[in-house]
């Protein structure tokens, strides 16, 4: 794995600016900053790694699997689309906003990063939305934040205030509650 002491600038104008934080071949993270409304990725779907986002400050908004259910997320959330998901990305609202992408397996993308700071074509882990619409929406993995803890697996919902069924995650939901405990 390449340890990046310093962020390895990839891309610098007003409207887009990334960085390389780690690269290798198991995992590989950037640091991405677009202004309000831009267009992070059209529909698109891996097929060997997860693509995963960290919101640090403002929103995203995903289109996530073949239903193409809509998620925004805020600063604290968290998507994590499995292979098989097809998913978009994009600035909602109308301010500019920071996030972590982290590829796991790298699937090549430290490698596509580069090619476009350097004006070389390089192919990757990465492939258009097929017929069908790949898996279902509920294979990603999504957290929303919370002042007490921010787990919710599962089933995307679009904002904190909708309740969120968790069937099939009882371990799960005992111990979020056993955390939130004073004990």
């Amino acid at each position: 794995m390449t340890r990046i002491v310093e962020e390895e600038p990839i891309l610098r104008s007003e409207t887009r600016d990334i960085g390389i934080l780690v690269a290798g071949d198991d995992l590989t993270i950037t640091r991405a900053r677009y202004a309000a409304g831009e267009s992070v990725a059209g529909p698109h779907v891996h097929h060997e790694h997860t693509d995963a986002f960290y919101v640090l400050e403002g929103e995203l908004t995903f289109e996530v699997g073949r239903e193409r259910e809509v998620i925004t997320v805020s600063p604290g959330g968290f998507v994590a689309v499995p292979p098989g998901v097809v998913h978009s990305v994009r600035v909602a609202g109308n301010r500019p906003a920071r996030w972590l992408t982290i590829h796991a397996q790298d699937g090549g993308f430290a490698r596509f990063m580069r090619g476009v700071r350097d004006g070389v074509d390089v192919g990757w882990d990465i492939a258009a939305a097929p017929v069908g619409g790949g898996l279902r929406a509920g294979a990603a993995t999504v957290t929303l934040p919370s002042a007490d803890y921010a787990i919710v697996l599962g089933r995307p919902h679009t904002g904190p205030s909708q309740p969120m069924e968790l069937s099939g995650f009882e371990p799960l939901t005992s111990w979020v509650r056993s955390r939130r405990s004073p004990n």
